[in-house]
């Protein structure tokens, strides 16, 4: 019985998919734009997918934003304050990968619903806990909450968007996370200055609830007909390929020295404008927010170009490498271009042109996990972010070491466009956008 449903529904699936497909022309199928309908049901979806990076970074910045007020509160000093960063994402590394199983398992309705409810709860009650390994195991939850955010909606992504539309999406979903940083860092220090640091909390913790009501409402649900809901989802998990073909082992490699750079600027970017070109505070702010403003404007752009070019009969393996190569060769070599930088707006300048290019290619990473794994984009893209935050934990640790050994950023910026560099050496001979399974 069971096998006669799977016939006739494969049949009817294939009768569907052949209505839209021009067998004289079989580009025309990737070419073809969103319908009024679908685009209609989609958007809304997408949309608070954007606003779901926004709030993930929102409330993964707010600690940093009130992290000298803590420490005034309760004595704490910067070891006993990194003890409780670090908490944060060990939750989140720890807990990606299963997160996104259960996104692929379940579907990514229900799971980012659950998953925005437990970060956006701890984060309300993270001002209750003022010792020091009850505030680090609060944060530990926000972090493991946060982990189900980036492989849900790659999820949403390989359910709901068709092939030449993809890139434009992800990109779009993205731009949602530099959002979140250049509004979290005023936003948080006006509510600390008006209302108190424990407001800050409470403010981005209430946010989730009314982006969860909204997530609900609006939202499509997951059909009781689609992949996620499947007995092929049920299925073991071919963690093999997953974690050995050639283009998941480059994508998950590539994809570290793509977020070395970038946390190491997200860190340390303040710092390096103040001790190397002699910032003033609010002009720190300024000149750290210009990079990440253009980073969110070309992920739109990289999405948009490389669904153009789908469309207009470019192969997919083209559409997408091609940006990637772009993206992260010129940024890496931008990074060299400041060690012979001394004006202090040229420096802003150059490393704004480096975080762009290097945004053209943060949507196509995202998108070739899609594009390798749809029936299991959730897991895959756990994967390939868990490497890219490792490299977050390495380009701290390393910058702070360095500046300390050399007492110059010249070692620095030179390592990570190295870094930067490899992550295109690492891409050409392996990744491929066909599926891996």
């Amino acid at each position: 019985m069971n096998e006669i449903l799977l016939r006739r529904q494969g049949a009817d699936l294939l009768s569907r998919s052949s209505r839209h497909f021009d067998r004289r022309n079989p580009c025309a199928h990737y070419r073809r734009p969103f319908l009024k309908n679908d685009h209609s049901k989609v958007f809304p979806t997408i949309a608070l997918c954007f606003f779901s990076n926004t709030l993930c970074f929102l409330d993964r910045i707010n600690i940093s934003i009130a992290a000298p007020f803590i420490m005034a509160a309760y004595g704490w000093n910067e070891t006993r304050m990194g003890l409780v960063f670090s908490a944060f994402f060990a939750g989140y590394v720890l807990f990606m990968i299963p997160t996104g199983i259960l996104a692929d398992r379940y579907g990514a309705r229900k799971v980012l619903a659950s998953g925005v409810a437990g970060w956006s709860l701890f984060t309300f009650l993270t001002p209750f806990f003022s010792g020091i390994w009850t505030m680090s195991l609060c944060r530990f939850l926000v972090g493991a909450g946060q982990g189900v955010n980036f492989p849900s909606i790659s999820n949403v992504v390989a359910r709901r968007v068709p092939l030449a539309h993809r890139a434009k999406a992800q990109g779009f979903t993205l731009s949602g996370i530099t959002v979140g940083s250049v509004l979290g860092f005023p936003l948080g220090s006006w509510i600390i200055r008006v209302w108190g640091w424990p407001a800050i909390f409470y403010v981005f913790g209430l946010l989730g609830i009314v982006w969860i009501f909204l997530w609900l409402r609006f939202a499509q649900p997951d059909a009781p007909g689609s992949v996620a809901s499947s007995d092929r989802v049920r299925a073991p998990i071919p963690w093999k390929p997953l974690f050995t073909h050639p283009s998941s082992i480059g994508l998950t490699l590539s994809y570290f020295c793509h977020n070395y750079a970038s946390y190491l600027f997200l860190v340390w970017l303040p710092t390096y404008l103040i001790q190397v070109h002699h910032f003033s505070l609010a002009g720190t702010g300024v000149g750290a927010a210009i990079p990440a403003l253009a980073a969110g404007v070309f992920m739109n752009v990289s999405g948009w170009l490389s669904d153009h070019m789908i469309r207009r009969g470019v192969s997919r393996e083209i559409s997408r490498k091609l940006l990637l190569y772009l993206g992260m060769g010129v940024s890496g070599l931008l990074l060299l271009g400041l060690l012979w930088i001394e004006n202090a707006y040229l420096a802003v300048a150059l490393v704004t042109v480096s975080s762009a290019f290097k945004a053209v290619s943060t949507p196509v990473y995202w998108t070739l996990a899609v594009d390798m794994a749809p029936r299991h984009s959730g897991i895959l893209s756990s994967i390939m972010n868990t490497s890219g935050n490792v490299a977050g934990f390495s380009a701290s640790a390393v910058t702070g070491w360095m500046l300390t050994y050399y007492a110059s950023w010249d070692p620095v910026l030179i390592v990570a466009s190295g870094i930067t560099l490899m992550g295109v050496v690492v891409a050409v001979p392996t990744i491929r956008s066909s599926e891996i399974l």
